[in-house]
């Protein structure tokens, strides 16, 4: 779990640095495009980095206060700069479901590195391709302090969360699954009509926006704290739907985050589920060097 003390403050305004692994860059996008909190962020910070926002980005190495990280680990170039970014913060912020549990990128986690490499490039030598790891979350590597999850993100989520850290406090999460969010907006259950709906399982604060769109939820958000299967596995038979199904769809955000229809060792190990305050360790699924 992340200290309860007050960020620092050394010249008057919390440094930031906002940084983009490999990934959309929907996030850092999502930022730019609320402007009542990019000038709030421009206010109350003084934002070091921030390489979508200008063509400057990264002259300054100086310490930062807090570290804002989008995107998942899928080469050795991120991994440099990952852990480069975290030398230089007090703390990091995971920025996503990339950030968080690798995202779309490892959706397909559980297939060996190289046979995905021999299936899409067959045996062409490519330098590139030496770079590449298999994707995953920024806690396989580095400690993460915050997690804001999403794809993207909800930036009024990010915006109470930089104000509570910026006040010494912790940001508030969201245990609630999205059937939760459902119920206060009042939509349809789409599970009732055969949708495979992920919402049972999901961690809500997201409004359930797919939902009220007539979207089923496809779990950008990652798994709740407890995602209490066998009680969920009853209500989706109730609908004619099967457990698996829902986890399968998971697993499109998720994947790292699940070992077949369980969550992965190293996740349990974080009752919240997103990271944070994990010890790094190796990726589960290789034995490549990593260097």
């Amino acid at each position: 779990m992340a200290s309860q003390a007050p960020m620092p403050n050394s010249d008057g305004r919390v440094r930031v640095g906002i940084y983009g692994l490999t990934g959309c860059a929907g996030d850092q996008l999502a930022i730019l495009n609320d402007e009542a909190l990019l000038l709030s962020l421009a206010q109350l910070t003084h934002i070091v980095d921030f390489g979508m926002a200008s063509s400057e980005a990264g002259v300054d190495d100086a310490p930062l206060d807090l570290a804002i990280v989008e995107g998942a680990v899928c080469s050795k170039r991120d991994l440099r700069v990952l852990r480069a970014i975290r030398a230089r913060a007090t703390r990091l912020m995971a920025l996503g479901s990339c950030a968080l549990f690798g995202g779309l990128p490892a959706m397909d986690a559980q297939t060996p590195l190289a046979m995905r490499r021999l299936a899409v490039y067959g045996n062409a030598p490519s330098a590139s391709l030496d770079e590449s790891l298999p994707a995953a979350p920024l806690s396989d590597y580095v400690m993460v302090d915050y997690a804001i999850p999403g794809c993207p993100i909800e930036t009024r989520e990010l915006a109470d969360a930089l104000a509570r850290i910026l006040a010494g406090g912790e940001p508030l999460r969201h245990d609630a699954p999205v059937c939760a969010d459902c119920r206060l907006a009042e939509n349809v259950c789409l599970a009732q009509r055969g949708d495979v709906c992920c919402g049972p399982l999901t961690r809500g604060g997201c409004g359930a926006r797919c939902v009220g769109f007539g979207q089923a939820c496809r779990g950008c958000r990652g798994p709740v704290d407890d995602p209490a299967f066998d009680r969920v596995a009853l209500s989706l038979m109730s609908q004619g739907l099967g457990k698996e199904q829902a986890i399968a769809a998971m697993q499109r955000f998720s994947a790292p985050a699940w070992t077949g229809e369980r969550l992965a060792g190293a996740f349990e190990e974080d009752p919240r589920h997103l990271g944070v305050g994990r010890k790094p360790k190796p990726p589960r699924w290789t034995t490549e060097s990593i260097s």
